[in-house]
């Protein structure tokens, strides 16, 4: 329960330093030409997060370890997307430049990881693994 709540929190934390830290910015005017689709770019962060939340539950000793370990599942998440850094990078400028815009975005990334909780959830503890005694609660 409590890995939950931490999760959902440093998702709010999250959302909420993306839109302070994009409210001081300039606006950008047009899309760059190799612009990510919304969608997809809700699937990127979406596989993002979850490789965030993967290395800090690692608990390794070194930072470094930490951070080469996060450079290699992130190139993994690029390449399964067809993107590159750079394409990444000007697409999460320009959609951080609307705040709204970014917030649909993140409506959809937490959708998802929510969908992907809740199946989780139920599929980590089905009937057959439930000791006797509790089989005769759940009836």
């Amino acid at each position: 329960m409590n890995a939950q709540l931490c999760s959902q929190f440093r998702i709010g934390l999250l959302f909420l330093f993306l839109a302070l830290s994009q409210a001081c910015q300039t606006p950008v005017a047009e899309a760059p030409e190799n612009l990510i689709p919304e969608a997809k770019m809700a699937q990127i962060l979406t596989e993002i997060h979850l490789a965030e939340a993967r290395v800090t539950k690692l608990n390794r000793i070194s930072q470094d370890s930490n951070t080469l370990i996060y450079k290699h599942i992130e190139k993994q998440i690029f390449r399964k997307y067809q993107v590159d850094t750079a394409a990444y990078s000007k697409s999460y400028t320009y959609y951080s430049s609307d705040p709204e815009q970014l917030a649909e975005i993140y409506k959809k990334v937490t959708e998802e990881l929510e969908r992907r909780k809740k199946t989780t959830d139920t599929s980590s503890v089905t009937k057959s693994k439930l000791p006797t005694r509790l089989k005769n609660l759940a009836k």
